[in-house]
């Protein structure tokens, strides 16, 4: 089961995008998920069928992909800010998308506007 701390551990490991996506695992899509989810890549692009057309993870930039990952029941494709769970068993997918932690000034900010004195 991937659970939050999993999820953190992916982004932490995962920083960076590959120098080429020639470097991505992207056979392990094809051999474990084919069936389910009737992926397609062309033009520099990966297509997830089970995902619906009007969504922004349905067709991704290969270029985008930090990494792919199995697990016992998905697999992961792991972008800078979001992951695409995609089940090995049935067409299922979710999505995680990285909530980004408010800067210092951000959180000035909300302080300042929230605590004002009269």
């Amino acid at each position: 089961m991937v659970t939050k701390k999993v999820i953190d551990t992916i982004y932490k490991t995962c920083k960076s995008r590959p120098e080429s996506p020639d470097e991505l695992n992207i056979a392990l899509l094809f051999e474990t998920l084919a069936e389910h989810h009737a992926i397609e890549i062309d033009e520099g692009h990966i297509t997830i069928n089970s995902i619906p057309p009007g969504s922004p993870f349905h067709r991704v930039a290969l270029s985008r992909i930090h990494d792919i990952v199995e697990f016992d029941d998905e697999v992961a494709i792991v972008m800078h800010s979001s992951i695409i769970f995609l089940n090995k068993n049935d067409n299922k997918a979710h999505i995680h998308i990285k909530q980004e932690r408010p800067s210092f000034m951000d959180r000035l900010r909300y302080h300042m506007a929230n605590h004002t004195t009269d």
